[in-house]
């Protein structure tokens, strides 16, 4: 296949109102964690712990999974937590889960612990992420995409969201066999040679992976049009220095929806990029609202409860992972108060 022409899909600038208020964003909960993962108050400072009801009270019983998960857990306990907790987390041959249809043309093939989501616009698909290695691609991601009825051909981009290896590395294994175009911030092109995951995938005996040669550079606020659907690039860092969070329209029941991917989730312990993701998750909030988001799904599905809304289904068929305007507001704000919690560590020195 051809390489796809920026012709093909309308990539232009759009600017965004810049907010001055500031909030905090995000690691990973799990909807696989029992109530032992949380952390109680008695573990914790007063102020740390003040934060964590707080995330609960805004939780309820719909969404206590999310703040009693890894959300407002140390951060440096994250990736440990995750391994013991999360199927197939750094298992090199960790089977691809069944692909599942999100919304009328959003999809989701990977497996449970990270994975891609293909969005089909009518004039070709647009990718968001490439799994871990050429493996991968071959064994779970164009087997998922045959069982959907999706073409890899019909593939125009792939948008991959960060820097570490689980997001792009199946990308020069699709650009060569399918010519297909990479979009990544100019910050995490910069980053992929200083890839802080690489070594945790190496100590997990993964097969080496060859980064991606420098694509093509999306700025902020830049959109990317095609067919029927858009997608807003909102560069958002702090996870990685050049984190990509987008805005997508998706059809559900015929009917055009707006779905929030925010890019990156593993809450730093550094104060520096505590403050860089504070103010990006506080912008990409303020955009949310404005653009009237129904609905937030990650490559991480996990972290913010894809699997375990879907799983849960809803009472008139709905779709369960239309949230509401209302539910991004309440994930956003238990996301604040566990990040702030995480603040009160790190101003302790303990991460």
């Amino acid at each position: 296949m051809a390489s796809a022409t920026p012709e093909e899909g309308n990539l232009s600038m759009k600017h965004f109102r810049r907010c001055s208020m500031v909030l905090v964003l995000v690691v990973m909960p799990g909807a696989a964690l029992s109530q032992a993962s949380a952390p109680t108050a008695q573990e914790e400072s007063p102020a740390v712990a003040a934060h964590v009801r707080q995330a609960q009270e805004i939780a309820g019983s719909e969404w206590r999974f999310l703040s009693d998960g890894f959300l407002c857990g140390r951060a440096e306990n994250t990736i440990p937590l995750a391994i013991r907790t999360i199927p197939g987390f750094l298992v090199p041959d960790a089977p691809g889960i069944e692909p599942f249809a999100a919304f009328d043309n959003l999809y989701y093939i990977g497996m449970y612990a990270w994975g891609t989501f293909i969005l089909d616009t009518g004039e070709g698909l647009i990718l968001f992420d490439a799994l871990t290695n050429e493996r991968q691609v071959k064994e779970i991601l164009l087997p998922g995409m045959a069982e959907l009825g999706l073409d890899p051909e019909d593939l125009k981009y792939l948008v991959v969201t960060h820097g570490h290896v689980d997001h792009y590395g199946g990308a020069p294994y699709l650009k060569q066999e399918y010519g297909l175009p990479i979009l990544m911030s100019e910050a995490d092109w910069d980053y992929l040679p200083h890839d802080i995951s690489m070594p945790y995938f190496v100590r997990a005996n993964y097969p080496p992976v060859i980064q991606p040669e420098r694509d093509q550079v999306v700025q902020d606020g830049d959109v990317l049009n095609l067919g029927n659907a858009s997608v807003t690039f909102v560069i958002t860092p702090g996870h990685t220095p050049g984190t990509l969070s987008t805005i997508l329209t998706v059809k559900d029941r015929g009917e055009p929806r707006t779905v929030a991917m925010w890019g990156g989730q593993a809450l730093p312990g550094a104060l520096k990029e505590l403050n860089q993701m504070h103010g990006s998750l506080h912008r990409f909030w303020n955009l949310g609202r404005e653009r009237r988001v129904e609905g937030l799904i990650s490559t991480h599905p996990w972290v913010v409860g894809n699997f375990e809304l879907h799983a849960r289904g809803t009472d008139d068929g709905s779709n369960p992972l239309l949230i509401g305007q209302d539910g991004f507001e309440r994930v956003m704000g238990i996301y604040d108060e566990c990040i702030k919690a995480q603040f009160a560590r790190s101003l302790m020195g303990v991460q």
